[in-house]
This record gives structure tokens, sequence and C-alpha cells, in this order.
């Protein structure tokens, strides 16, 4: 698996919750070896929870015209 920052090595990491509300609870996590990032399922779910469609809108092009005997104009080396 690879890490979504730094598409380093992920790894799965077995992690202790000691102030759960049921006692002691152990989660399985990945880690990047690289960059420290982790991803778990409750990380996913709150990214899930708070997704907001994305919509792109691109800027209309310009056109625009070059004019070939102007001085800023150089000449292309064959």
């Amino acid at each position: 698996m690879n890490c979504t920052r730094c598409q380093g090595l992920m790894l799965d990491e077995r992690m202790i919750d000691m102030e759960g509300g049921y006692g002691e609870m152990w989660s399985v996590s990945t880690r990047c070896v690289n960059c420290g990032h982790r991803d778990d399922a409750v990380i996913q779910h709150h990214r899930q929870l708070s997704a907001k469609p994305v919509m792109a809108t691109m800027p209309a092009q310009e056109a625009f015209s070059l004019d070939w005997d102007s001085e800023e104009v150089e000449s292309l080396a064959a």
C-alpha cells in the first residue's frame, strides 16, 4: 500500500485506546514509514462525512495574435 501524501510504504500498526468507553480497545491503522501519515477507519469515516463535491471550472482562453514583425519575437534556430 502506498501513502497518499508521499507515495511511501504504509505498514500496519496496532494501537490501543486507553480512554475508550468500553475499556481498552485495540485497533489497526496504517502508518507511512517516510512521512508518518496515519490512515484508519475513523479517519476515512470523518473524511466521507465532510466530503463535498468539487466542481472545477476552466477559465475561458483568450485568443491572441502574434505579430511576427515585432522586435519581441525571436527567430527560431534551425
